[in-house]
């Protein structure tokens, strides 16, 4: 249990190493090139975010609550090679539709270390079945390491984004396969099956979770989007910059919960819904918690913090920042309980809540950044987000209540 404890540590310590990477090169880029170039940056990660849903296709959740091994790994990681394939020629195809030729190759180029990150995360939900966490952290060191040198001796010396970002793709790619990928394969003895009647059925299982996974991805690309149409790419590049320190909240909350997931998905396989409850109610607690703790911590360090990453003129747009951390809060708040909700194999309510949740992004948004002016971005996902993790609440506490109706009816 010990060694369980210190690889759960080293996971949570590399995934904070390579989420602040992805931060600091935001910061970087400002610092070393200019908001311009900020601005192309944040649109190559957020629309290679959209398409890295492709990627993922909904499947690591799905993943590690599969206790009873329906799917075995042979068939995860080989629908990971075949969805990554997909994804990216998706993005290169619809990469095109409103932007420059260097725009294009900047997210094609970033589309690549989202490839790096789904060969990853399979190879991860095969460690995490077996706690062996240590892998996971491992891999989260040396990527977010090769990521910040990579890009900061690119940028500084060939001083070209694009060159910059096909360089830091290609070292996170030579990661994912020569480690992720060959250490996990010899412990798990893992023969990767590309395609067969189990591997579509493995895929229609997961096509309501990558639904909502593309819709919520890319309710946060239309704001930007929106954003940058209404306000030009330098006001992008100022909105992400102050955005990027708040994503380590959305990444701690994450790697928290997550470990829990396999014991919950245990414990309401086995029907002991009481126990699913109170863990249940746990997170409800820790959400709370993180939102008081963040909020008050941001109050206090959030002004020096941005002076101190990007001099004293970003002070001029502080204003965005509480309102971004709230965001940033809603949207981990979303993240967790979706997982849950995964977890009790509630797929289709999970995409009947997105797709709602979605038109009223679409129907709203161009209204909130024109009245709220940048902190409209902020607010339209702080509102549709809240209404959103609010029914995914709902959701899990009547599926566990109802089963737990039954079960005491059936005895």
């Amino acid at each position: 249990m010990n060694d369980v404890k210190k690889n759960i540590a080293l996971n949570t310590f590399g995934t904070i190493i390579y989420c602040f990477a992805q931060w600091i090169i935001t910061v970087i880029v400002v610092r070393f090139s200019s908001y311009e170039s900020a601005g192309y940056l944040s649109l190559a990660m957020t629309t290679s975010s959209s398409f890295s849903v492709i990627c993922l296709f909904g499947m690591r959740n799905y993943q590690i609550s599969d206790v009873r091994g329906e799917f075995s790994s042979n068939e995860y990681v080989g629908s990971r090679f075949l969805t990554c394939i997909i994804a990216y020629i998706i993005c290169a195809i619809v990469a095109f539709a409103g932007n420059s030729l260097y725009q294009v190759l900047c997210i094609d180029a970033f589309m690549l270390i989202r490839v790096a990150e789904a060969i990853v995360d399979v190879m991860s939900g095969e460690d995490q079945k077996i706690d062996r966490y240590d892998i996971i952290g491992i891999s989260f060191l040396i990527r977010g390491i090769i990521t910040v040198v990579s890009f900061t001796i690119s940028i500084i010396i060939l001083k070209d984004l694009l060159i910059t970002l096909v360089i830091m793709a290609i070292c996170n790619l030579t990661v994912a396969l020569f480690y992720d990928y060959r250490v996990t394969a010899r412990i798990r003895n893992i023969k990767p099956i590309i395609y067969s009647s189990r591997i579509k059925k493995l895929m229609w299982s997961c096509v309501p979770v990558v639904v909502y996974s593309f819709l919520m991805s890319t309710e946060s690309l239309i704001a930007r989007n929106v954003l940058q149409q209404m306000y030009g790419t330098e006001k992008l590049g100022i909105y992400s910059s102050i955005a990027s320190p708040t994503m380590v909240v959305q990444v701690f909350a994450s790697v928290a919960v997550t470990p829990l997931l396999p014991q919950l998905s245990l414990v309401f396989e086995e029907k002991r819904y009481d126990e699913f409850l109170k863990g249940l109610h746990k997170i409800y607690g820790f959400l709370v918690g993180l939102f008081l703790v963040i909020n008050i911590g941001a109050m206090i360090l959030g002004r020096w913090g941005l002076q101190f990453l990007y001099g004293k003129e970003i002070l001029n747009y502080y204003y965005l920042f509480m309102p971004i951390v709230w965001s940033t809060l809603a949207t981990a708040s979303v993240w967790i309980l979706s997982s849950i909700v995964v977890a009790l194999r509630q797929t289709k309510m999970l995409i009947v809540g997105m797709v709602a949740d979605f038109i009223l992004c679409v129907l709203f948004v161009y209204i909130f950044l024109k009245f709220f002016g940048l902190n409209g971005a902020s607010y339209i996902q702080i509102m549709c987000y809240t209404l959103y993790a609010l029914f995914l609440a709902l959701i899990c506490e009547i599926t566990v209540l109802k089963l737990k109706k039954q079960k005491i009816k059936n005895n």
